[in-house]
């Protein structure tokens, strides 16, 4: 007969792998780097941005079938009715609204997040052009983290969004594409794979993300599809060739990071492997051409002039990753840049939160 010491340690070592089967309480960012901004009456900055989320006017539509972003003279001026610049505020406003939910409990927050969710899962039937689902791929991963942390809340009926995450999001996932469309794919995937506790889409995800940064990765650490990028749609040709090579480099690296950190906190790291290496090498290349642009190849055919070159807002993470000198000059030189809607520069500026 076991002892009350004993009888004890076997309830627990009974527990954990329960416990363990839960999952984590949060996909991204890890819960302790959330819990940090409770000790900041305005949740550095969220609370503010939360209480505008509140006022956002949602605009699902049932057949999302936007036109290209790219026309051959240059980019697709985009409104405010646009529906992938919808869809992308919708789905940010749901990451924000979820995270102060978690930190304050209060049910508007939690409300007014689940109500978006629910009118893009009950109103889309279709993603009709490439651009649809390249939008769901750029965007759709934020809500995702959002409605992840939202199952923990009881009151909210979370079916429609399963059925549509299953039926409609996972199918147009882009991660067969070679280029940066590839690296988005597998953020929606383990974002999906993650809110499903779907482990074959997580692992499905986290192969493709290695085999990803294994082709992508040159030996001098640039993306060879990414640095010609034009501003056309002679992708990497053109009087302007180039010109947005940094740009596609950071559009690259940033959901590449991002999905590192979701498989770092399912418990499936991926910094240690040969592709996280690949992935550090990468990162050198980008800080150094963001902070040292003459060096970049296409510098000096488009005259100096590169468009959106500070895009950094992921340097925060890869700083507690793989800290480098340039990374931590660039973040230092263009703080603006470094900022943007998953507040990333909150919950990666301590050492805290390695």
């Amino acid at each position: 007969m076991l002892s009350g010491g004993c009888r004890f340690v076997a309830l627990m070592l009974l527990t954990l792998p329960a416990l363990a089967a839960e999952g984590p309480r949060s996909l991204f960012p890890a819960m302790q780097q959330i819990d940090v901004l409770s000790t900041d009456p305005n949740w550095g900055g969220l609370r503010s941005v939360c209480e505008v989320d509140l006022t956002v006017q949602s605009h699902p539509v049932v057949d999302f079938s936007p036109p290209p972003h790219y026309q051959s003279a240059g980019p697709r001026p985009r409104a405010k009715s646009d529906l992938g610049a919808n869809l992308g505020r919708d789905s940010l406003a749901v990451y924000q609204l979820a995270i102060c939910f978690h930190l304050s409990g209060d049910p508007r927050f939690s409300s007014k997040a689940e109500a978006l969710l629910d009118g893009w899962a009950n109103t889309t039937k279709r993603i009709g052009t490439d651009q649809g689902k390249d939008e769901f791929n750029f965007n759709f991963p934020s809500a995702l983290m959002g409605a992840y942390l939202l199952k923990q809340d009881a009151s909210w009926n979370s079916s429609p969004l399963t059925r549509f995450v299953k039926n409609i999001v996972v199918p147009a996932n882009n991660a067969d594409h070679d280029n940066n469309h590839g690296d988005w794919g597998v953020l929606l995937l383990v974002t999906s794979g993650g809110y499903l506790d779907d482990q074959g889409l997580i692992t499905r995800a986290r192969q493709r993300w290695i085999q990803l940064m294994q082709t992508q990765v040159a030996i001098d650490g640039s993306l060879p599809l990414e640095i010609c990028r034009s501003n056309t749609t002679n992708w990497c040709g053109g009087p302007t060739k180039g010109i947005r090579g940094i740009a596609y480099t950071h559009f690259t690296l940033h959901p590449v990071t991002i999905a590192a950190e979701v498989f770092r906190n399912l418990g499936k790291d991926v910094y240690a492997t040969s592709a996280g290496g690949q992935l550090r090498k990468a990162y050198i290349k980008a800080a150094a051409w963001t902070l040292h642009p003459e060096t970049f190849p296409y510098f000096r055919a488009n005259n100096g002039k590169l468009e959106d070159a500070h895009g950094i807002d992921y340097f925060y993470i890869l700083q507690q990753r793989f800290p480098i000198s340039d990374g931590e000059a660039a973040i230092t030189q263009w703080p603006d840049s470094a900022a943007g809607g998953l507040f990333l520069s909150k919950f990666y500026s301590s050492t805290r939160n390695r």
